[in-house]
């Protein structure tokens, strides 16, 4: 065999193994993303955890929240277009699944923002009306329940926040690592976990050393013994105020501070607003960043 039929055969042998190669099949799995707001909002908090032992219920915990989106290591997406309204404190909500997707890892965001004229209402358990409400009123949690303390009295609070927040670069609260990985020929789980916890945090910008307080918001409520974001906004934070006007203590006679941080927050409706803009974390307690 002479050189050039050599080269021939060898650029041959080649390209014929390239081609099989190529036809390979790429090994698939999929992501099935489901919604929970866990014991927190299903079963409340008790007075124990609040510093100014107030005890916490929802009856109603409402997220308006869409554009699931997967990004592989090479810059794909995937999206489902989906934006749904769900109340998880009746439980567990499915939200959407991605299928076809190529076996490996993928980083994870979605955007939790007000509903739009296309939003759904998957779980049967929020109305029209309601959907409507926060649509009008450009809000993307609301959430409605019970407040106690003992001597004090109870509370019915009807709250809503304005966030729209794009989550991005999540971590996995399974195991630490970032976004998930899709099996071949299976599924990977993604929930969105609500931490209803962050909307009684006195201090932005961290998790460390925060306290969950009650008593700043329940003097806002009104002559029926309402909380609502109206009430809210009339509570300065450079100026709280009790239920009686006064300068608002805590149990040791001590002046209630809120702690803003870097965040530019007048009164307690902001404070909360921020406050709730990362409480929607990846498969339990793995934080998101947010990218408006």
């Amino acid at each position: 065999m002479n050189n050039a039929w050599r080269m021939t055969w060898y650029v041959g042998l080649v390209a014929m193994a390239l081609a099989g190669t190529a036809c390979e099949p790429v090994a698939e799995g999929e992501v099935r993303v489901t919604m929970s707001g866990g014991d927190g909002t299903q079963r409340g908090y008790a007075s124990h955890l609040f510093q100014d032992g107030w005890s916490v219920q929802f009856t109603k915990y409402l997220v308006s929240l869409g554009d699931f989106t997967l990004t592989s290591a090479s810059g794909e997406k995937r999206t489902a277009p989906e934006h749904v309204l769900v109340d998880v404190q009746k439980g567990d909500v499915p939200l959407t699944g991605l299928k076809g997707l190529p076996a490996g890892r993928w980083g994870v965001g979605f955007r939790v923002s007000p509903p739009r004229e296309d939003t759904k209402l998957p779980d049967g358990n929020v109305s029209a009306e309601d959907l409507a409400m926060m649509r009008e009123r450009g809000y993307s949690y609301w959430v409605e329940g019970v407040a106690v303390k003992k001597d004090v009295g109870v509370y019915t609070f009807r709250m809503g926040f304005p966030v729209n927040a794009h989550m991005v670069d999540c971590i996995n609260g399974v195991d630490g690592t970032m976004g998930i990985v899709v099996p071949e020929n299976s599924v990977a789980e993604a929930e969105v976990t609500i931490h209803a916890e962050h909307m009684f945090y006195d201090r932005l910008g961290t998790h460390r050393g925060v306290q969950l307080r009650f008593d700043a918001i329940a003097a806002t409520a009104d002559e029926n013994g309402v909380i609502t974001p109206e009430g809210l906004s009339t509570q300065n934070l450079l100026d709280l105020r009790d239920r009686n006007g006064g300068e608002l203590k805590d149990d040791q006679g001590q002046p209630v501070v809120y702690e803003p941080g870097a965040y530019t927050v007048r009164t307690l409706q902001e404070f909360v607003t921020q406050s709730v803009v990362d409480q929607a974390h990846l498969n339990g307690g793995g934080v998101c960043t947010v990218a408006h």
